[in-house]
């Protein structure tokens, strides 16, 4: 097997669109810590697990792998400058981002799209990341916004009327919109 360049792979992988989190915690001296990531992912609804990874040198990855809990904050397209801040977390600062304190103390930050609030479930080797599943404990559904995505190593946003429509009735993406949570869906 030939060898992977892993910039060229890099740049594969980034044509993948994808949301826009920061993950935040408590250090053991109970600070507020968070991390920007796309690397965000439901795992399962039942039980409701998600994931996140992190590269195993991030210097805020000690802190999430102590910690039992985190918060998931989902941002909106207006949030680029907070996911800026977090994508270098050694230079942000909590006294700058409006958020309140979760029933977990985990920071969530005002204007997302949604917050999870997450009890640590398991953590798994990933290679030169490490794979943090959470357990989620508690979620809010704010008010309807564009998202904040990244694609080719660029932020963008969805721009498509998406609360106006709904797929037709008898497309494989109508099964997303039903209110039956037992109905068939992607994954």
């Amino acid at each position: 097997m030939a060898e992977i360049d892993t910039r060229s792979l890099r740049n594969v992988l980034g044509c993948y669109a994808t949301g826009v989190a920061v993950i935040a915690t408590r250090t053991a001296a109970m600070e507020h810590v968070g991390v920007t990531v796309n690397s965000f992912s439901s795992l399962s609804l039942d039980p409701p697990l998600i994931l996140f990874s992190l590269v195993k040198t991030a210097g805020v990855l000690p802190h999430f792998q102590r910690a039992e809990h985190f918060s998931v904050n989902i941002l909106s397209h207006k949030q680029e400058a907070i996911s800026n801040m977090f994508a270098r977390p050694s230079t942000a600062s909590w006294d700058t981002v409006d958020h309140v304190e979760g029933e977990n103390s985990c920071a969530l930050i005002s204007g997302c799209l949604a917050q999870l609030e997450c009890r640590r479930h398991e953590e798994v080797d990933g290679g030169d990341h490490r794979i943090l599943i959470g357990a989620v404990v508690r979620y809010h559904l704010l008010e309807p916004a564009h998202p904040l995505l990244f694609y080719r190593g660029r932020y963008g946003t969805y721009t498509r009327d998406v609360w106006g429509s709904t797929p037709p009735l008898n497309s494989s993406l109508s099964d997303l919109t039903t209110p039956d949570p037992t109905a068939p869906g992607w994954g």
